[in-house]
């Protein structure tokens, strides 16, 4: 298992009590410690690890502020989509193990499932979610970010409002998309919207194919949606090529991520940054001690943090039951009121930077979600959805 003692998150006030030294995930390991955060070693998302530290580093921080002793965590990685339990087989592992983004799931259940371990998610947003409760030690996996499924909640609640109920449906095509697809479909159609056009069902558009861009703008001039409902990813490809195109005048380009300021034609989407009740006091926070705003990343990382504070103080947690501390159900409390609780041995609920903090096993926290309206002139306006439950 290695550290990054050069981590300026890791020198906060002492929070790493006990720094473990440079070693292999493989190899004897020392005493387990109350938390292991493991990152992805390398591709798309190795460059998460820095913003998920920092986060976690910093509740580490308030948490002993406000006087909890200092957290023994230490730092492993893995190569992405490794089996976990074949890397940790030889290690003893803490109360709480915060798994890698992309971790894979029936794997990572296993793990919690042999070595009766609790498993945070900090950065499991996608498709794979929705089976997640069927998965093996799903009791003991814990979702700490909103699934991107929410932001299409809050799109399906802002076109209900503006009575936006005729539309058309694209994706890039990748399954991640479908799915949102799918579920905006269906989030639509329960609140009376209609799609329009010859498709029963999204229509997958190739924006390097120009007769099937060629195809949806003759489709969307025929028909007059109310807006055109475009899944992907910001600034990819079929978003650029969407915005090149000439549509019908009143019709609203409808995107599950923000709009951008290069279009004449309205727009509505939705902010990246899911956010809890604690959002602007960690921004606040966050952009003192490291320089630059947060996202989504250090908000999950801020989140983890919390939960494991909450372990750390409460004198009844063990090995297997790291979460025992954590209740959704209470009302959150501030860190230093949690903290008073878990010494106390009690059940505790953080107020969450990037979610509401409600998440179960299995089942992902809700958040709130800010959606943006702009306007063919430039102008824009926000809103702001709290999709949470209690």
């Amino acid at each position: 298992m290695t550290t990054d003692p050069t981590s300026y998150g890791l020198r906060l006030l002492g929070v790493l009590a006990a720094v473990l030294g440079v070693q292999s995930l493989g190899a004897a390991a020392p005493q387990p410690g109350d938390a292991l955060m493991l990152l992805s070693s390398e591709g798309a998302v190795a460059g998460l690890g820095d913003g998920l530290r920092r986060g976690f580093s910093l509740a580490q921080e308030q948490a002993q502020i406000c006087g909890a002793k200092p957290t023994q965590w230490s730092v492993g990685w893995l190569p992405p989509g490794s089996n976990p339990a074949q890397k940790l087989r030889q290690r003893p592992l803490p109360p709480l193990v915060l798994a890698p983004a992309a971790a894979p799931l029936v794997e990572t259940g296993l793990l919690a499932e042999d070595r009766h371990r609790q498993i945070l998610l900090p950065l499991q947003r996608g498709a794979s979610l929705q089976q997640l409760a069927s998965r093996p030690g799903s009791d003991r996996l814990w979702p700490v970010a909103p699934a991107r499924s929410l932001t299409i909640d809050a799109l399906v609640k802002a076109l209900g409002e503006q009575n936006l109920r005729t539309f058309m449906v694209v994706t890039d095509g990748s399954a991640d998309q479908q799915l949102l697809a799918d579920r905006f479909l269906e989030g639509m159609r329960g609140q009376g919207g209609v799609l329009q056009g010859p498709d029963l069902q999204a229509r997958a558009v190739d924006p390097n194919k120009p007769e099937e861009l060629k195809l949806l703008v003759s489709d969307a001039d025929w028909f007059r949606p109310a807006s055109l409902v475009v899944m992907t990813l910001s600034q990819s490809p079929l978003m650029l090529e969407i915005l090149k195109q000439t549509w019908p005048e009143g019709m609203q380009l409808v995107w599950n991520v923000p709009p951008t300021d290069n279009s004449s034609q309205a727009q509505i989407g939705v902010e990246l940054t899911s956010r809890g009740p604690a959002w602007e006091s960690f921004r606040r926070d966050f952009q003192a001690r490291y320089g630059y705003k947060p996202g989504t990343v250090e908000a999950a990382g801020y989140d983890s943090g919390l939960l494991v504070a909450l372990a750390v103080s409460d004198p009844q947690i063990t090995l297997t039951n790291g979460m025992k501390g954590f209740d959704p159900m209470l009302k959150p409390k501030s860190v230093c009121q949690n903290l008073k609780l878990s010494l106390a041995g009690q059940a505790a609920r953080p107020l969450g930077a990037g979610s509401n903090m409600d998440m179960k096993a299995a089942i992902p926290p809700t958040a709130q979600l800010e959606v943006i309206q702009r306007a063919a002139d430039g102008s824009s306006q926000r809103k702001s959805y709290n999709l949470g439950s209690n």
